[in-house]
């Protein structure tokens, strides 16, 4: 017997886990939080749909919480074997489920003083401790290298580009009658960024499971080059302040490459850098650390000439420094996590800023239904941030060019040397309409038989 269930990131982007059984031996593909609308947030603290200590691995395609963000609580109760990730991954995994849980115990810590929550004792969803024990689990596989869990299951890692050591997963199954295949795409990335390498071509599959979190969209064609050009000496014409909400890992990076890259070109003039997120800050050290995963060169990654920091960035490792920030005068831009603004030091920096006229706020990536980013995204004029209405008069400026994210054309391009048609393609990763127009573009161009799973739905292999 062999069956999938999807237990996250069905009919939403967020919250991914995939629980597949061979027999009565389980694995679970990425172990994700949900983030988003109030609906999808109260899931992370429902009773688990499935027990964790019947489980033997958890399978982990890239760093980021919407995929690894739900380890700490299944540890806590009671999952205790390994967590497999690539070596990129737990490093970058370690990092975040940490900075999660600080933020976790910083946001419950909030809200009980200021009576925010109708709980009368506010916790966590997870804590520190919750988090070392996950991160106590990793245990590191390279592209192309071939795990076994017990005889029923094997698997290996295939590069997915997105962020730093993101994997697709190719997953073998027997129960000991028949040998099944699937596919899992993990979050895939778009070529010819400098921070990843170009995706890796898919693997031959009975099943796959393909993210469709752009499945209807394509990508504008501006060039992100030319557009931060603009924007950048606008700013410092103005001497005004560029916020940027940036995911730590990756995002964080790619706009801080741009930048320099732009002055180092003299396309703009040199304008000061402050990263305030110490998750970003780690995750920096992590990108030097590997740099055969990407295509920066060793020699960009040193010293004060350095593409990923140098000598215009000002890091802010404390709450102190952070504080600081609040009277910075421009020209200057401010990186601060997290990218949805779904928490984190950058609803400081908004409730302090979005007021102010002078200021402009740059929207870069994915902004999931639900999240104040989204909000912003969509014209609003008002928004509300720990439950105080904050007006926004400063000024939004949309750019989706950085999207870590392949579109729908680009995952057609990358399933093109897929020559065999899968038994049937779960689309997944995406909201609804998203995850439709990706099942439809499957079917118009390649016939393949299309899911869109429902949450907790299961199927036969």
């Amino acid at each position: 017997m062999m069956k999938i269930t999807f237990h996250g990131a069905a009919g939403t982007v967020t919250g991914s886990k995939y629980l597949v059984e061979v027999n009565d031996k389980k694995v679970l593909v990425d172990c994700g939080m949900f983030q988003g609308p109030k609906e999808l947030r109260e899931r992370n603290w429902l009773p688990l749909p499935f027990d964790p200590t019947s489980i033997n691995a958890v399978i982990l395609t890239h760093a980021h919480i919407d995929h690894i963000g739900f380890l700490p609580k299944i540890v806590r109760e009671g999952y205790s074997s390994p967590v497999y990730a690539t070596p990129p991954t737990v490093d970058l995994a370690a990092v975040s489920l940490l900075d999660t849980a600080m933020l976790q115990m910083e946001d419950a810590q909030y809200r009980q003083k200021k009576k925010l929550s109708r709980h009368e004792v506010v916790l966590p969803l997870f804590d520190e401790d919750d988090a070392e024990a996950a991160i106590k689990l990793f245990r590191k596989a390279n592209f192309g290298e071939w795990k076994s869990i017990g005889t029923e299951f094997r698997f290996r890692y295939h590069i997915a580009g997105h962020l730093l050591g993101a994997a697709g997963v190719e997953l073998e199954m027997d129960d000991g009658v028949n040998r099944r295949s699937i596919f899992f795409s993990g979050d895939v990335g778009r070529y010819a960024n400098p921070l990843t390498i170009d995706p890796s071509k898919p693997p031959m599959c009975d099943y796959l499971v393909c993210e469709s979190t752009y499945g209807g969209k394509v990508h504008p064609a501006e060039d992100a080059f030319s557009v931060f050009e603009e924007l950048i000496n606008r700013v410092v014409k103005e001497r005004s302040v560029l916020l940027i909400p940036a995911f730590a890992i990756g995002r964080t990076q790619q706009i801080t490459f741009l930048v320099n890259q732009l002055i180092a070109k003299k396309f703009i003039p040199p304008i000061p850098i402050h990263i305030d997120s110490p998750m970003a800050i780690a995750a920096t050290d992590i990108y030097s650390k590997f740099s055969s995963y990407h295509s920066i060169g060793q020699n960009k990654l040193q010293g004060e000439n350095s593409m990923l920091d140098g000598q215009h960035v000002t890091l802010h490792r404390t709450r102190k420094s952070s504080k600081v920030l609040n009277e910075l005068k421009g020209p200057a831009i401010i990186l601060s996590s997290s990218g949805m603004l779904t928490g984190g030091r950058i609803l400081h920096h908004l409730l302090n800023r979005l007021p102010d006229p002078t200021t402009t706020v740059a929207l870069v990536g994915f902004m999931a239904e639900g999240t104040l980013g989204r909000k912003l995204m969509e014209g609003a004029d008002l928004i509300y941030i720990h439950k105080s209405p904050v007006e926004v008069k400063a000024r939004i400026f949309n750019f989706q060019g950085m999207s870590g994210h392949a579109d729908w054309f680009e995952l057609l391009h990358w399933l093109e040397p897929m020559e065999y048609q899968p038994r049937k393609v779960f689309i997944t990763h995406g909201e609804k309409e998203q995850s439709e127009a990706m099942a439809l573009h499957l079917h118009e161009e390649r016939k393949w038989e299309t899911v869109q799973p429902k949450m907790d739905e299961s199927f036969t292999l």
